[in-house]
């Protein structure tokens, strides 16, 4: 090893000066220009309004997994809306029981 130490500064010549920072461009001008130009906003889509929170009661539950329609999903989401029910699951039991009531005066 040499006892001599590299200098950190002796080779700094190739580094030049910034130059004068460009002003950012007014938020109006922008404006103006994008309006001439019909250049689209990217306004944010209107949002959705948020969904009522349910709960589940402790009674014991069981999983009914069910494939329906779009059309059917929103009609029985609304349905549950209109009636005030949180828990989907007295939604369905209310639909049984109409249809069994049913069932049983046309017998």
């Amino acid at each position: 090893m040499t006892d001599k130490r590299i200098d950190p500064f002796a080779n700094l010549g190739n580094f030049k000066p910034k130059g004068e920072e460009q002003r950012p461009a007014d938020n109006e001008v922008i404006e103006k220009i994008s309006k001439d130009n019909n250049f689209p906003s990217r306004a944010a889509p209107e949002a959705k309004p948020a969904k009522r929170a349910r709960f589940n009661s402790s009674s014991p539950k069981k999983q009914l997994n069910i494939k329906v329609t779009e059309a059917c999903h929103d009609r029985f989401y609304e349905m549950a809306e209109r009636r005030g029910i949180r828990v989907l699951g007295d939604l369905v039991s209310l639909a049984l029981d109409a249809l069994e009531e049913r069932d049983s005066q046309v017998k």
